[in-house]
């Protein structure tokens, strides 16, 4: 470093230009291994006069170097400590695994309790629907029994309304012969008795009167 950049103030440099001169930077040293970039390079993305970019790459670079040298300066972890602190990292990566062991044996019990009372649901309801669909068969089998039998009454209804039908027929049919066919001689007669006895309904029975006189003549001289 120079003597003029010995003099050089970082106070008086815009903070904002400082940020992105600084991001500018190790944006590039990430990407070309820790190679330091140019003013031009580093202008590419930051756009400002080299008046002012001079200075601010110029600070940017004292606390990277200090920071560096810092690093480079300080003195190696004792053995001791070095041990101490990887032992340390294995037993709390022990620990971790641990609890991490821990953890997955208590959620695949948790999973397997889910699973097992998720099974009984299951088999419950399956017992259920077993039920449920037992007693749609039976009342299926009933209701096609019921219209089976409903079916045969309807066809033995048929069948004798059509035999009544026909006896009803049959009987009418009878009936208007027997009204064409001629009366009978003894259903004449009957008939004209009929007509008489109705004519002269006060006239006295003397039928036996006149069977009983000739029994009375011939017992009167006997008894003489």
């Amino acid at each position: 470093m120079s003597k003029h950049e010995k003099s050089f103030i970082p106070d008086t440099i815009d903070p904002d230009l400082l940020r992105r001169t600084e991001s500018a930077i190790l944006d590039y040293m990430e990407k070309h291994e820790g190679k330091m970039p140019t003013q031009h390079e580093v202008n590419e993305t930051v756009k400002t006069s080299f008046t002012r970019l001079g200075p601010a790459i110029r600070a940017v670079k004292t606390r990277l170097f200090a920071t560096q040298t810092k690093l480079a300066n300080m003195p190696e972890i004792p053995e001791d400590l070095r041990q101490a602190h990887e032992q340390m990292l294995k037993e709390l990566w022990a620990r971790t695994r641990e609890l991490q062991n821990g953890e997955i044996v208590e959620l695949r019990q948790a999973q397997a309790e889910k699973d097992r009372t998720y099974q009984r649901e299951v088999a419950d309801l399956e017992q259920v629907i077993s039920l449920i669909e037992g007693a749609q068969k039976r009342e299926c089998e009933r209701a096609d029994a019921v219209e089976a039998e409903c079916k045969k009454l309807r066809e033995q209804l048929e069948e004798v309304t059509a035999e009544l039908a026909q006896a009803r027929g049959r009987l009418a049919e009878r009936d208007f012969i027997l009204r064409m066919l001629p009366s009978s001689p003894a259903e004449e007669s009957n008939s004209r008795k009929s007509t008489t006895r109705k004519g002269a309904p006060d006239e006295p029975d003397t039928g036996d009167l006149f069977q009983l006189r000739p029994e009375q003549g011939s017992a009167e001289p006997s008894g003489e």
